[in-house]
């Protein structure tokens, strides 16, 4: 019996594979300290970047950690009908906006591209938003981009 091997993908196989998905692990630093937290994404191949509508309430660790962050990485990983595949994506994270009306949840500020307005990332309700959270539009300007696939070591 052969053990399963893993395999580089291309640039399409990756692309098709976060096309396919919705839901990653964003990981990042502040200093000597990790933060990791699960999040709905879109990928825009056409600029092979990341783009996540994070939710803020006072006093967030997650809007702390994202502002001291120089290069976060975000990975999806999940099985598939060949079996297991991941992609890392690296890159710097930047708000593009603030999310004022949170029935569309578009971002209003004219300084965010028309493409970014139109992105449609899955928004799953974890738990009763604060009255006072914030929701932004952060892109994860992607550097560097790298999948693996289970592969029959045959």
């Amino acid at each position: 019996m052969s053990r399963p091997t893993a395999e580089a993908l291309d640039d399409a196989a990756i692309e098709s594979f976060l096309e396919s998905q919705s839901v990653g692990t964003l990981s990042l630093a502040k200093g000597d300290e990790s933060y990791a937290v699960p999040v709905a994404f879109t990928y825009d191949p056409a600029d092979r970047d990341v783009y996540f509508r994070l939710g803020y309430a006072p006093g967030s660790r997650k809007r702390e950690f994202i502002d001291a962050t120089e290069r976060a990485t975000f990975v999806v990983a999940a099985e598939t009908e060949a079996g297991w595949t991941s992609v890392i994506a690296r890159g710097r994270p930047e708000h593009r906006s603030a999310v004022d009306d949170l029935d569309t949840h578009r971002p209003g500020d004219r300084s965010v591209s028309q493409a970014e307005r139109d992105i449609e990332i899955p928004f799953y309700h974890v738990f009763d938003a604060p009255e006072d959270a914030m929701f932004a539009l952060v892109r994860l300007a992607v550097d560097e981009l790298t999948g693996v696939a289970e592969a029959d070591g045959g």
